[in-house]
């Protein structure tokens, strides 16, 4: 009887683990039918690229690969099953690839998923004045790409200078570059609140709607150790010894560098995963993760609307040509989802 690799969550980290150890007997669990690029929800929310361009077909995926789909959610994992909503699922390996949630203000919109951004985009249509709830790469490229198709932009962050995950060189220049688009942004700046307005601690900030970029929390997932709700691995990426996290829902510190939650990560984390569990079942020794885009020198491309974009390279801001840059985000991307289609 073969080995049944259990994998839960259909995004990134999940369909890539799949794609790289396609001679197992895999089973997804996955409640939605389609995996977004959430990188692209920005330029999709004002139509620079479409529905096609940003989702890969569940279905399509696992009939291609040879996977069995269960359409269900997670809600709690055992020593050798997963509980869902309506039934259980046994593994011999299990790889928990759930992503994570964005927080979201009440009475405002969301980027969080294709649903929510069809929904902020219908709201768009009757706004002038567009607040944006948290200036991480999200809300920037948010701001302008609004900015871009003529809206009012006013972006707000809590802590003292916006894209605070990067260096203050990298804030710096963007605000100048984003100021001088006319965003007008504000910093330490707390939201109490929103309603007709954004309520903050320094007043109120008038908009027609409001947009939450506001950082991530965990999905939740019982029966497994977390830390502030991040599921807890090891250097070899495991919960356990037959139980794996990858991607957004881990929190992976290896040699004292902390992953960043970014596709790349997601990505790599499949990988070594894919690889570690075919050295176990050699018993081989499985390999130590090593951090590609660590919180203290991440790896990123950052879109700034009209074409442009810049790139962070483990920490350090490569600026220029915007335009340049712009074309290898795009290229990465779709060369990226191409991958899960063919």
């Amino acid at each position: 009887m073969g080995m049944k690799v259990v994998v839960v969550g259909g995004g990134i980290g999940g369909l890539e683990f799949i794609r790289c150890l396609k001679e197992l007997d895999v089973t997804l669990i996955e409640p939605k039918d389609r995996m977004v690029c959430q990188a692209l929800l920005p330029e999709y929310m004002v139509d620079k690229v479409d529905e096609e361009e940003i989702t890969v077909e569940i279905s399509d995926f696992c009939n291609r690969y040879g996977v069995d789909w269960i359409r269900d959610k997670a809600v709690r994992v055992e020593s050798d099953r997963v509980i869902t909503e309506k039934d259980e699922v046994e593994f011999d390996y299990l790889v928990i690839s759930t992503g994570a949630r964005p927080f979201v203000f009440e009475n405002t919109y969301s980027l969080s998923d294709l649903e929510s951004t069809k929904v902020c985009k219908k709201a768009l249509d009757k706004a002038e004045e567009v607040a944006i709830i948290g200036s991480g790469a999200t809300g920037v490229e948010c701001a302008c790409e609004l900015r871009e198709r003529g809206y009012e932009v006013k972006l707000i962050e809590y802590l003292e200078r916006i894209l605070p995950s990067f260096t203050p060189k990298v804030s710096n220049y963007v605000r100048r570059l984003m100021e001088k688009e006319g965003i007008e942004i504000f910093t330490s700046c707390k939201v109490i609140g929103v309603n007709e307005a954004v309520k903050t601690n320094k007043g109120k900030i008038d908009c027609d709607l409001a947009i939450s970029c506001a950082g991530l929390k965990p999905n939740p997932l019982d029966g497994l150790k977390t830390e502030r709700g991040w599921i807890v691995v090891d250097e070899y990426l495991r919960v356990r010894e037959n139980v794996f996290a990858i991607g957004d829902c881990a929190l992976v510190k290896v040699n004292g560098k902390i992953a960043t939650k970014t596709a790349l990560e997601a990505e790599m984390q499949a990988r070594i995963t894919a690889k570690n569990i075919r050295r176990i079942r050699k018993d081989e020794k499985p390999l130590k993760y090593k951090v590609v885009s660590s919180i203290d020198k991440p790896i990123a491309f950052i879109t700034l609307a009209k074409n442009r974009a810049v790139m962070i390279y483990k920490g350090i801001l490569i600026p220029r040509p915007m335009k340049v840059l712009y074309r290898i985000k795009k290229r990465i991307v779709e060369s990226f989802m191409k991958r899960y289609k063919i």
